[in-house]
């Protein structure tokens, strides 16, 4: 049976902004791996696609699946569209599927403003209580960190008390990584570094440097 429109849609979204050289496998992590030459070409050209990309067609795709969604957080956060952080906030505490948090947590922290500061919070509240769980929140600890380092606050501090919500997840099972939550800013900070460099090829960006720059 042929697709129907909506579904024609979103498949010619998916062929023009998230499969072309894999991006949706690229955008995060696998960046900092990534040579410096190969780096700046990839980022080129999320640019230049965030500056393409429609406010609706952004919507279409973070109604799709985790491909979809990480590839439009990251074209939010290039192309600083704040009028989607109340959806970002949203797809983040419900954690519907894997794989995206961290882009959202990336987009939130590349705005860079106190309202950004308010989903991380929430996430936190949540999911820290489940060390069950192990989904972004180190993502979102970072990010509220990178936030904080900017906006001269402490919202991280209480989640970072001894025998706080922070310490709870760790020690709760299952077993999980020990690292400083530094390295999680530090690495937050390297994404959005690299979200400001592709949004010097953004023809609609609307922000400067933001959370990135500290």
């Amino acid at each position: 049976m042929r697709p129907s429109g909506d579904e024609d849609e979103l498949l010619r979204l998916i062929r023009r902004y998230v499969t072309p050289d894999r991006r949706y496998l690229k955008v995060g992590g696998a960046l900092v791996g990534t040579s410096g030459r190969d780096r700046a070409k990839f980022l080129k050209k999320l640019g230049k696609a965030a500056g393409e990309i429609s406010p609706r067609e952004l919507g279409t795709l973070l109604a799709g699946g985790w491909r979809e969604r990480k590839t439009a957080a990251w074209l939010i956060a290039v192309a600083g569209r704040t009028e989607f952080r109340e959806r970002l906030g949203e797809l983040l505490l419900a954690s519907e599927g894997p794989y995206a948090g961290q882009a959202y947590c990336v987009a939130l922290a590349t705005f860079g403003t106190s309202a950004d500061v308010e989903p991380l919070v929430a996430y936190l509240d949540r999911y820290l209580r489940r060390p069950d769980l192990h989904y972004d929140q180190e993502a979102a600890l970072g990010a509220l960190l990178l936030l904080d380092a900017k906006l001269g606050a402490d919202h991280a501090a209480r989640f970072l008390a001894p025998n706080g919500l922070w310490q709870q997840w760790i020690d709760g099972p299952p077993s999980k990584d020990r690292d400083v939550p530094d390295s999680y800013r530090e690495f937050i900070g390297q994404l959005c570094v690299f979200a400001v460099e592709a949004a010097k090829s953004c023809s609609t960006r609307r922000l400067g440097v933001t959370a990135a720059d500290g």
